[in-house]
């Protein structure tokens, strides 16, 4: 009997995939196939996501055992070294207290000026522009890219060539190649500001990391340029993409746009906006690295496990209302940025992006509307971030 493929087809762009309400009630734990043919374990209940992404006996090493993906086959030919999210502990424990010691998020919450004069500059031009305008491109992807900037010292100068890069990094469509010299020009871009910094002493995130010592050893560069990567894609990619979705959920639930102003209730209604929409469309993929008994399942070492956010999100023996945005509810902590000893570094600032830009951005056009309906927009599927091909908007 052959195995079910990993769900991947949504009936509406701000569901996850059906499939994933059955798997709760009646296999929470199933095999299933990747469209490249390789077996895993899919995880779709709250309790039992948090219980795995905390577990050490499944590794994120991806350069020991290269996971499976989406594709039939093809690798990118830009090979980037180890960072956070290639690291199990103990060799993951110093290179994340290096970063989180940075990215704390009293440091977020004093990035909120910046992020607000960011965001009304490119307010601003769309204003200038005129309606209709796109907001995937001309907000949701330069805000965060923008702040990445500045958070990893890049010069001026060189914004405009960094914001480009990025760009064809996240561009829809874009043939593989395009993507691959894209990355490839970030990462020597990096490398040598990485260099620069040490040399020059910089007292910023990235001179600090290129000097830091671990274990009483300097910091390998190629892995200070990986870190350096990794707030690149992890920062820009998958805020960009929530945000998008989070002025796709507002538009489609105008009264909750009333309670932006207020930072303790915007603040409420964004862990809501994450909860529904887990940017990681098809899950955390890990691989035991020894056996596992759960819930009555037995994980054998080497087994490939997905645990999928946005099902344990959903979780209705977790949410009251687990499939609609109620910023009052008392809800069971979210996964959207996963748990354990990797759960996203970066999340701090990644909450006062989406809430300041969606406040200022419905500040600014308190008449915004789509104009395709919300429930017909595209969405991607065919990568990991989870986002909409474009956000059409009137005003």
């Amino acid at each position: 009997m052959s195995l079910p493929q990993l769900p991947r087809a949504r009936t509406n762009p701000f569901d996850p995939p059906p499939e994933y309400t059955l798997l709760r009630k009646e296999s929470p734990i199933s095999r299933f196939v990747w469209p490249n043919g390789v077996e895993g374990w899919l995880v779709t209940r709250y309790n039992d996501v948090r219980a795995l992404l905390a577990d050490p006996r499944l590794s994120i090493n991806r350069f020991n055992a290269p996971p499976p993906n989406l594709s039939a086959g093809r690798k990118p030919s830009v090979m980037l070294p180890k960072s956070l999210v290639a690291m199990d502990p103990p060799e993951h424990t110093p290179w994340r207290r290096l970063i989180i010691r940075e990215m704390t998020p009293r440091w977020a919450r004093s990035m909120e000026p910046r992020i607000t004069e960011i965001t009304r500059g490119y307010l601003e031009q769309i204003r200038e522009s005129g309606p209709p305008a796109d907001l995937v491109p001309a907000l949701n992807f330069p805000v965060p890219s923008k702040v990445i900037c500045d958070l990893l010292g890049v010069p001026d100068a060189d914004h405009a060539f960094f914001q480009e890069q990025a760009g064809i990094r996240s561009e829809v469509g874009a043939a593989p190649e395009r993507v691959d010299a894209a990355t490839g020009a970030l990462y020597s871009y990096l490398d040598d500001l990485v260099t620069e910094k040490r040399k020059a002493g910089a007292d910023d995130l990235l001179g600090r990391l290129a000097r830091a010592e671990i274990d009483g050893k300097p910091a390998p560069h190629d892995i200070v340029v990986g870190q350096a990567m990794l707030l690149l894609i992890a920062g820009h990619d998958t805020t960009a993409n929530m945000i998008g979705l989070g002025t796709a959920t507002l538009l489609a639930n105008r009264a909750l746009v009333d309670d932006l102003p207020d930072t303790e209730r915007a603040a409420a209604l964004v862990e809501e906006i994450l909860r529904m929409q887990a940017i990681i469309q098809y899950g955390i993929v890990r691989r035991a690295v020894a056996d596992i008994d759960i819930d009555g399942v037995h994980i054998a070492e080497g087994d490939w496990v997905v645990s999928s956010l946005a099902s344990a999100n959903r979780d209705e023996s977790r949410y009251g209302c687990p499939h609609a945005v109620d910023p009052s509810a008392a809800n069971a902590p979210h996964l959207t940025f996963g748990y354990g000893v990797h759960q996203c570094a970066g999340q701090s600032l990644a909450r006062v992006e989406v809430r300041v830009v969606l406040r200022e951005l419905f500040k600014e056009f308190p008449t915004l509307r789509a104009t395709t309906p919300v429930e017909e927009l595209r969405y991607r599927e065919d990568m990991f971030v989870y986002g909409l091909f474009a956000l059409p908007v009137q005003w």
